[in-house]
């Protein structure tokens, strides 16, 4: 029997390191190495370099060589990655050329979920269902987009939870690594007013009266500037590094490092500072959002917070001050990783998903 073939639609394809392509790079490191028993894999990207809402003018093109590949490989399955905002016009576009062309469609949903839009039959509600409904298999990060799109319309038998997953970059020996003095915090993500940095600053003033013996990274890039301003203003100089973009590798130095990491978010889908931190060996403290009760168990492996500066600092001192408590979630993070997120398991759960497709 010949390979199935399938075509994944990241936003940059091969080339792209950031947000759901660094999950398919390292996707793609794991099939290069193991193989995907059956499946022809192939990439393709749905968005251009451009800037804001220069997709448009750079879009046709992409539609164009995305044709192209359609006509080249003739794949029996098109996987679209997809997330809300300009994602949305650009995903349904090339969800009808891949119909066109033949293909089952898996559509796998990375964003804030919009249910309210669709409610209300806004154009961004109205393509995020016709999206949804129009493909064979939908794939959520989690039970609580699961939920959502049977609410929306999809049939049960169509969603499939398939979390993320990535490779073991920290390794059995990490938990002996972790010195816990100074107590090292991590936050890792774009630095924006969703990430949360503006209550997440706050917060460690506040732990700051009360547990001196500690140092907040700020990992990536974004409003850089801007918040390492408002720390040094609330005291934090010295006690904060803003690192702005850093490469992988250098990202993982910080997660084997950290005792915490720490992400106060507004919206998420199932992120992967998360998964990356419960990999290093981390305690996590988070706000109850998107899929992220998937990774972080209240008092198991870290805390699931308000959105507060007073909510995370509690959190953080009470780590802080019980490193016996501390070290228990540590392990137990490490133990949520190899259990649910490893990319051994992402690669088997998207075979499946791509033979359930294919017989549907």
């Amino acid at each position: 029997m010949s390979a199935l073939r399938v075509l994944c639609v990241t936003p940059f394809g091969p080339s792209g390191r950031g947000g759901i392509d660094r999950l398919y790079f390292y996707l793609r490191g794991h099939v290069e190495t193991h193989g995907m028993a059956g499946i022809d894999l192939r990439f393709a990207q749905s968005r251009g370099g451009a800037s804001g809402n220069g997709w448009i003018a750079t879009f046709p093109l992409i539609l164009a060589r995305f044709a192209g590949q359609l006509a080249r490989f003739r794949p029996d399955i098109v996987h679209i990655n997809f997330a809300t905002g300009g994602s949305l016009p650009r995903k349904y576009s090339i969800l009808k050329l891949a119909r066109a062309f033949g293909a089952r469609i898996v559509v796998h949903f990375h964003g804030q979920f919009i249910e309210d839009k669709v409610a209300a039959r806004t154009p961004a509600g109205r393509l995020f269902k016709a999206i949804a409904t129009g493909a064979d298999i939908v794939i959520a990060l989690g039970q609580a987009h699961a939920d959502g799109f049977r609410r929306i319309g999809v049939d049960a038998d169509r969603i499939v939870i398939v979390p993320n997953g990535i490779p073991d970059f920290a390794g059995e020996g990490v938990l002996e690594q972790k010195s816990g003095q100074p107590l090292h915090i991590l936050f890792s993500g774009l630095l924006t007013e969703n990430k949360g940095m503006q209550v997440l600053i706050p917060a460690l003033a506040r732990l700051g009266q009360t547990v001196t013996d500690w140092h907040c990274v700020a990992a990536g890039n974004g409003e850089v500037a801007t918040f390492s301003a408002m720390a040094d203003q609330a005291g934090l100089r010295g006690q904060m590094t803003f690192t702005g973009w850093i490469e992988a590798d250098d990202m993982h130095r910080y997660m084997r490092e950290a005792d915490i990491v720490v992400l106060p978010s507004r919206t998420e889908a199932l992120p992967l500072s998360l998964i990356e931190g419960a990999c290093a060996g981390a305690a996590l403290v988070a706000t109850d959002v998107g899929n992220v009760r998937s990774i972080v168990e209240d008092g198991v492996n870290g805390a699931l917070v308000r959105r507060e500066p007073d909510a995370i600092a509690a959190a953080l001192a009470m780590l802080a001050t019980n490193r016996a408590r501390l070290k228990e979630m540590q392990a137990a993070s490490r133990g949520i990783y190899r259990k649910r997120f490893t990319v051994s398991a992402l690669a088997d759960a998207l075979r499946a998903v791509y033979l359930k497709a294919a017989a549907r």
